[in-house]
């Protein structure tokens, strides 16, 4: 068993901020523990600039599902081949910031359902397989932030809409919680209502009981 670890931490559209404190809490955590951390991030509408490659060929991020997966997936191999991979060989903690399902994810509520295996066969390609040993995820957590917060948050706030509405959001976290299995993965209820130190403890166990 390899002593590296990749632990995902995924969420539906609009869960961005409890991602994201999750990800700080876990990596402050693991860092005082004495483990070596980095982050790494998928790409998409929300990260490409952090990424540096928001002006890559003018990606209009969001127009078409099916053109979006193949960029993520063709980033992704970068990201995996590039940082992952050297990172778990020299037994690093690699926390990411969404991966595969995310991807997956955006296709399947845009509508990009036919041949589903064939998009999962082409993620898979996308962290090795076929071409080298394939990464896969010690420990996924799926943030369960509610539709309806994300729903607010997004189209309220943000003002960003999608024609789905809230539906949307309720789609994409029925998608996640079929999919997390897939993964070895963990539920976690992160409504914005719940203390952000409870969740972060939660998390935290589950990492510390794969290490």
């Amino acid at each position: 068993m390899r002593k590296g670890k990749l632990i995902v931490i995924e969420g539906i559209n609009g869960s961005g901020q409890q991602v994201k404190a999750g990800i700080v809490a876990i990596h402050k955590a693991l860092t005082e523990s004495g483990h070596e951390v980095i982050e790494c991030a998928n790409p998409d509408s929300g990260r490409a600039k952090e990424l540096g490659i928001e002006n890559v060929f003018n990606w209009p991020f969001g127009s078409d599902a099916r053109a979006d997966f193949f960029l993520e997936c063709a980033v992704r191999t970068q990201i995996f081949k590039n940082i992952v991979r050297p990172a778990l060989d020299q037994e690093k903690i690699v926390l990411c910031k969404q991966s595969g399902i995310s991807s997956l994810a955006n296709a399947w509520v845009s509508g990009a359902t036919r041949q589903f295996d064939v998009m999962r066969h082409l993620e898979k390609i996308s962290r090795g397989f076929l071409f080298e040993e394939e990464i896969y995820p010690d420990l996924t957590i799926f943030m369960d932030f509610p539709p309806e917060e994300a729903f607010e948050r997004i189209e309220d706030v943000l003002q960003i809409h999608h024609d789905g509405g809230l539906e949307y959001y309720q789609r994409m976290q029925e998608f996640y919680l079929k999919e997390i299995k897939r993964w070895h993965g963990l539920r976690v209820d992160a409504s914005a209502l719940r203390p952000q130190e409870e969740i972060a403890a939660e998390m935290l166990a589950a990492v510390k009981a794969i290490l």
